[in-house]
C-alpha cells in the first residue's frame, strides 16, 4: 500500500496512480475551478476535506453540469471523504474542468484528484 505525501498541490503516487492535492481557500462563496480540462482525460475525486464558513451548500460541477447535488453544510461544518485512488467518488466528463460551487459560505480544505483517461 502506497503512502501520501501531503503538500499544497504536490502529487503523490498511490496504487500506481498520481494523486494531486488541490488546496481550497475561497475568499467568498461562489464557483472555484479546482483543475482545468485535460485533453483526453477525466478528473476523479478520490478524497476531500472541506469546511464552510457559514451554513450553505457545496457541490461539484464540470463543463457538462452538476456532478453532485447541493450538499447542505452547517456553519463552520464540513465533511471528510476517505481516500482511495482506486475508487473515485466523483468523475468528470472527458476533456472537462472540475469546479467547486458554494452558496452563502466560503469553503476551505483540500480535494484529492486523479487525472487519467
Amino acid at each position: 500500500m502506497g503512502g501520501f505525501a501531503l503538500g499544497s498541490g504536490n502529487p503523490a503516487n498511490n496504487y500506481g496512480k498520481t494523486v494531486t492535492y488541490v488546496p481550497v481557500a475561497q475568499g467568498a462563496a461562489g464557483t472555484t475551478q479546482l483543475v482545468a480540462a485535460s485533453a483526453g482525460n477525466r478528473h476523479k475525486i478520490v478524497g476531500a476535506l472541506l469546511t464552510i464558513t457559514l451554513a450553505g451548500t457545496v457541490k461539484f460541477i464540470d463543463g457538462s453540469g452538476d456532478l453532485t447535488g447541493a450538499m447542505t453544510t452547517a456553519a463552520a461544518g464540513g465533511f471528510v471523504w476517505a481516500t482511495d485512488p482506486r475508487f473515485p467518488l466523483i468523475v468528470t466528463a472527458v476533456n472537462s474542468a472540475l469546479s467547486l460551487v458554494t452558496t452563502l459560505g466560503a469553503a476551505a480544505g483540500v480535494v484529492l484528484i486523479v487525472t487519467e483517461p
